[in-house]
């Protein structure tokens, strides 16, 4: 039977809200490939928009509030495809694109106050991290020859720390470390033999403040969480000596193809465990899950995925690339299901509390793809407070009591001892 129904019937923007079960604020919404940012309220009116930068037409991964009160978006230039770039080591996710990359931090205004344009031949890749001290620690993508690796060239993936001035302060190549990953005979063999992006590095986690590091120096403040979402694996570099300290992922029913991991007050760590396939050798997965972890016992205390999990393609809630994951003040989680360009707040028990579905198809032309958003951020009222009060005070959630309910004891906040 076919349903008479229009595409304009599709529901978009705001379709779930409980505003006494929310973290009620403003959230950051970065169409993929869009030149347009958005901060939109719970009701999903759009507060205020920016351009990446207005001057270079650029295009954003995502957008992130820094501590100063202005935002930082890496972004990217889209030039002429070159032929001579081998197709398997152009960056991650711009197969056969060539492109500059440049990570900006602007005002409210849009105005840019800050640049970091990587050198030559080097790219910005997936994430940042802007410091307390000022300075920024950036992840970054080159070509490489690494015989030890393989025999054929690779993406080198690496992070450097740099002043205000881009002066490099700190610098982390992962193909130095290799040995320290855990990888098995027979991963380093697929790896050897395969070349090219082996890693797909996507993200930077400095370990904010938290109970474990007073007793387990791997999990001190300052060191660096990371994702490799083609090995399927999270681990932390003790920022001091360089050294992996702590892997988890690689094993079977752990991740699959994961991205942003972070760690909370407690020492939990939280990450988007994509599903689809990646490793070596490949495992699959089609489903999403949102998971949290004791690093410690690397048991799974707390997880939520669409029910019941199933291992058919049309999961309801499955993006076998990209996401986020954000554990907010009061306990629940705000996620996303990035192809769908649905952005959704979760309760510790699972239950949606509000919903949202973007209206900003990503693309130009006739390259208008679909709705998809890479990464997403909530901010309370008072971390943002710069947008019009009429908005805060007419989103729905003024009027409402908070439900008051404990949270289980397991479950990780947000630490406001940042790096």
């Amino acid at each position: 039977m076919i349903a008479n129904r229009s595409v304009l019937d599709w529901p978009s923007g705001t379709t779930v809200f409980k505003p006494e079960k929310c973290y009620n604020g403003y959230t950051v919404v970065t169409p993929y490939r869009s030149h347009l940012i958005f901060l939109i309220d719970m009701a999903g009116r759009v507060v205020h928009t920016w351009s990446a930068d207005v001057e270079r037409s650029a295009q954003s991964w995502f957008v992130r509030r820094l501590p100063n009160g202005n935002w930082m978006s890496p972004n990217y230039y889209m030039r002429h495809p070159d032929p001579t770039s081998p197709p398997d080591l152009v960056p991650n996710c711009f197969s056969a694109i060539d492109f500059d990359t440049e990570l900006v931090e602007f005002d409210w205004y849009g105005r840019i106050v800050w640049r970091y344009r990587p050198p030559k031949g080097t790219y910005l890749n997936h994430d940042v991290a802007r410091l307390k001290n000022g300075n920024t620690i950036v992840l970054l993508e080159k070509q490489a020859q690494v015989p030890a690796i393989s025999d054929k060239r690779i993406a080198e993936n690496y992070f450097v720390e740099v002043d205000a001035s881009g002066k490099i302060v700190w610098e982390w190549y992962t193909s130095d470390h290799i040995d320290e990953l855990g990888f098995s005979e027979e991963a380093r063999q697929l790896m050897y033999e395969k070349g090219g992006t082996l890693f797909h590095t996507n993200m930077i986690s400095p370990l904010p403040g938290n109970t474990l590091e007073k007793t387990d120096a791997r999990f001190a403040k300052g060191n660096i969480l990371t994702s490799q979402r083609d090995t399927s694996l999270i681990y932390i570099i003790d920022k001091k000596t360089g050294r992996v300290v702590w892997t988890w992922g690689i094993r079977e029913g752990q991740l699959v193809g994961q991205h942003h991991p972070v760690m909370l007050h407690n020492g939990n760590i939280l990450v988007y465990d994509n599903g689809g396939q990646s490793g070596y050798p490949t495992k699959v997965r089609f489903y999403t899950r949102l998971v949290e972890l004791n690093p410690v016992t690397k048991e799974v205390v707390w997880d939520y995925a669409h029910e019941p999990y199933t291992f058919k393609p049309t999961a309801k809630f499955f993006s076998s690339t990209w996401g986020s994951v954000q554990r907010l003040p009061n306990g629940n989680t705000l996620s996303l299901d990035c192809h769908k360009g649905r952005v959704f707040e979760v309760s510790p028990w699972g239950e949606t509390v509000w919903e949202y579905i973007s209206p900003f198809a990503w693309g130009r032309g006739t390259q208008v793809l679909d709705s998809g958003i890479y990464r997403v951020y909530r901010y309370g009222y008072d971390e943002v407070p710069e947008p019009d009060p009429y908005f805060k005070n007419t989103d729905g959630h003024m009027d409402c009591q908070p439900i008051a309910s404990s949270l289980p004891e397991y479950l990780g906040l947000p630490s406001p001892d940042l790096p």
